[in-house]
């Protein structure tokens, strides 16, 4: 494909000299009609668009009866596009007097989809033929090429598919404007190409991160780059745009497709089939938006594991160096936090206690706990999964506390506690930290939290800790929200009714949705060892907090008995929040 699009770039570096005609060839088949297909177009070709560079033909037929110049042209109402109702062919045959209102405003709807796509066709090819295709941003294929050709990759992408895709699109939604100046159908057509084209659009729009960066650092870094696409954004053809505004054309086109759909559905009455086919449409273009922000935020995740990856230091050498850059994984949340931390004094035992700043990583699945350095590195000192965590809000109780536990913090504490209940070295670890301000600490605790069903009867898990289940019967879905399941697969379980149904993912495909419990059998997992370390946390604390009512601190307490006993139930000297279940 690479190859191909290259030998386009020669032929329209040659054609850029010839006249402003486009070139067409002629077949003929039995029947005697002539079939064109265009090689090249320019501005005044019937096209209406500037050379292409098409990596198809178009087949269109001769007895075309309008030029994609006149689907872009200004209306002589004021409006941005022309209307299905200044078509001349629409006025010679009457149809304005013929129809009534709702059904022409039901055209208009249609054939917006048609002029907005060769208006959009035509951004395109400005895209490819006036920047794509300058000399100056050629790659290795010009001398004068001021970008490397990695950087031409990251700039265009895969626009010639997205292009071709258009193209497609637009010459099925001519030929049925050709067969009927009165439209019916056209969301059949919109659907087809919805569902088997427009993965085009997923890579592009995947891509968006690394485009933004490279368009930023060549005009940052590259003088001769600024010079010459600016340059080429003061040609009359670019209409003031610049060069981001072409290319950000099919993130804004993709998004806009819904809207298109759903003003025709929004003509149609409801039980009729077009109507059917106009909620499919929507639906698939709804997917497709979806899956294309879904891209580019992969792709944008994929960039901050890849920065905060870069930056992680491991000295410890009992710290088993992470994988950080995994596909499902991403970041949640990150900042600073103070640690307080319990020393003991080199020459009478007398507990003191100790701040120290800490730099807190949580992911998706895995939390990391650093210390910042001035050269803008993060020293790795310890890490858990994710769903080996617990934590819970801590408040002062000057009655219970020992003297001093608090005295190094020059603000008003608003304390929570971080229990590794499985770190990085297998051992539980407590962590007493400490948020600038309420609201912080809150945001911090309800990152941390997995999630709460109002429900008490319902249980709900969070993707990165939750109990999988293998199917141990078949299960054909009834309905569209449904899981169908074959003996064998492995489900990820997100949510369980009371009523025996449950909510999962099949790991295999990602396909989510309703299935009976009696249908699969649960395994052990991460997420059941998990459960059980927390159940070992809240027997410990408990037993903990009993032995506490029983003999409470006393101010003569010695500093290693108060060290113990906070080292078996840190709540002990805080209140911990009422709202937080055992």
């Amino acid at each position: 494909m690479l190859a191909e699009n290259d030998k386009l770039f020669d032929s329209v570096l040659l054609r850029s000299n010839d006249s402003a005609c486009g070139h067409e060839e002629h077949t003929m088949d039995s029947s005697g009609s002539v079939d064109l297909f265009r090689r090249e177009s320019c501005a005044s070709s019937d096209s209406g668009r500037g050379a292409d560079c098409s990596t198809s033909a178009s087949a269109l037929t001769s007895n075309t009866s309008m030029r994609r110049e006149r689907l872009i042209a200004t209306s002589h109402f004021g409006s941005q596009r022309s209307l299905w109702c200044e078509l001349e062919e629409v006025r010679a045959a009457g149809l304005l007097s013929t129809l009534d209102e709702e059904t022409k405003m039901r055209q208009e709807a249609y054939f917006e989809v048609i002029t907005s796509e060769a208006s959009y066709l035509r951004s395109l090819n400005i895209l490819i033929t006036h920047f794509m295709a300058s000399q100056e941003l050629m790659g290795s294929k010009s001398s004068f090429s001021v970008i490397s050709n990695s950087d031409r990759k990251q700039l265009f992408s895969n626009i010639f598919a997205v292009r071709d895709c258009s193209e497609r699109l637009l010459s099925d939604l001519e030929t049925r404007l050709e067969q009927s100046l009165v439209l019916d159908d056209l969301c059949s057509i919109l659907l087809h190409h919805f569902e088997t084209n427009f993965d085009v659009y997923i890579k592009y729009c995947s891509n968006q991160v690394y485009q933004e960066r490279t368009l930023r650092r060549l005009k940052a870094e590259n003088p001769a780059f600024l010079t010459a696409v600016s340059r080429m954004e003061a040609d009359k053809q670019c209409q003031g745009l610049d060069m981001r505004s072409f290319l950000m054309l099919p993130m804004q086109r993709v998004t806009r497709y819904p809207l298109l759909v759903y003003a025709i559905l929004d003509r149609l009455k409801r039980g009729c089939d077009e109507y059917e086919v106009a909620t499919k449409a929507l639906h698939a273009a709804n997917r497709v938006v979806g899956e294309c922000n879904e891209g580019a935020r992969r792709m944008e995740r994929t960039e901050q594991l890849l920065e905060v990856d870069s930056r992680l230091v491991y000295k410890d050498p009992d710290l088993k160096k992470i994988a950080l850059v995994s596909n499902c994984r991403y970041l949640v949340k990150r900042g600073s936090l103070v640690q307080l931390m319990e020393r003991k004094n080199r020459t009478i035992l007398q507990g003191k206690q100790k701040t120290r700043n800490v730099y807190i990583f949580l992911f998706s699945d895995i939390i990391l706990v650093t210390k910042k350095k001035l050269n803008g590195t993060y020293e790795c000192k310890d890490y858990a999964a994710r769903r080996y965590i617990d934590v819970q809000p801590l408040e002062v109780d000057p009655n219970r506390m020992i003297n001093g536990a608090v005295s190094s913090l020059t603000t008003r504490p608003h304390l929570f506690l971080c229990v590794f209940m499985r770190n990085a070295r297998g051992r539980q670890t407590e962590l007493l930290l400490n948020a600038e301000s309420e609201t912080d600490r809150e945001r911090w605790l309800s990152a941390l939290r997995p999630p709460m069903s109002a429900n008490p009867e319902e249980k709900i898990y969070a993707e990165w800790d939750c109990p999988q289940a293998v199917a141990v019967h078949t299960y054909n879905k009834n309905q569209d929200d449904e899981l169908s399941l074959e003996v064998g697969d492995m489900v990820n379980i997100l949510r369980k009714m009371p009523d025996g149904w449950f909510f999962g993912e099949r790991s295999s495909d990602g396909q989510s949705g309703w299935f009976p419990s009696s249908y699969v059998q649960q395994i052990l997992n991460d997420h059941v060892r998990a459960n059980n370390y927390r159940k070992r946390l809240r027997l410990i604390q408990a037993a903990g907090s009993v032995s506490a009512r029983e003999s409470p601190v006393r101010s003569n307490a010695t500093p290693l008995m108060d060290r113990l006993r906070r080292m078996s139930n840190p709540r002990f000297l805080f209140q911990a929040d009422s709202t937080v279940a055992l």
